[in-house]
């Protein structure tokens, strides 16, 4: 079975995927990465964490430019309607991306693996990165 190659939109996106690919599952992953590279680039990714209760919470995750998979970004998660919440963290750009490419696009709320939240509120010490953390 001959598997056909998508069009690539522009040489800075060829050469993103062509960067990204090795770090967050090859060429398999091609079409997620083309997809989430706009948010990638754009810096900002909005959610909503769904709870047991049927509540919700709804999140902002911001980050540092992407320069390449191994730049470490800096990223802030804040939830809008708790303004004291808030998480600061650093994660290679790799890993960034892969955390974007688990959400669930068909999802009608988007949010983040339950892996990352649980790192995030078990594990996760504000003092260090997350070089070894959930996406690996």
């Amino acid at each position: 079975m001959e598997k056909s190659l998508q069009p690539v939109g522009s040489p800075a996106e060829a050469a993103q995927i062509a960067l990204f690919a090795p770090y967050c599952g090859g060429l398999q992953q091609e079409e997620a990465l083309r997809r989430i590279l706009p948010q990638l680039n754009l810096g900002r990714f909005e959610g909503c964490r769904s709870l047991d209760a049927g509540d919700s919470h709804a999140f902002v995750l911001t980050w540092s430019s992407v320069r390449a998979p191994l730049t470490p970004c800096r990223c802030e998660l804040t939830f809008p309607d708790s303004a004291e919440l808030h998480y600061s963290f650093v994660m290679p750009a790799h890993e960034l991306a892969t955390l974007l490419i688990q959400v669930n696009s068909a999802a009608a709320v988007p949010d983040f693996s339950d892996a990352f939240w649980q790192w995030l509120l078990l594990e996760h010490d504000a003092s260090e990165s997350v070089e070894s953390g959930p996406l690996h």
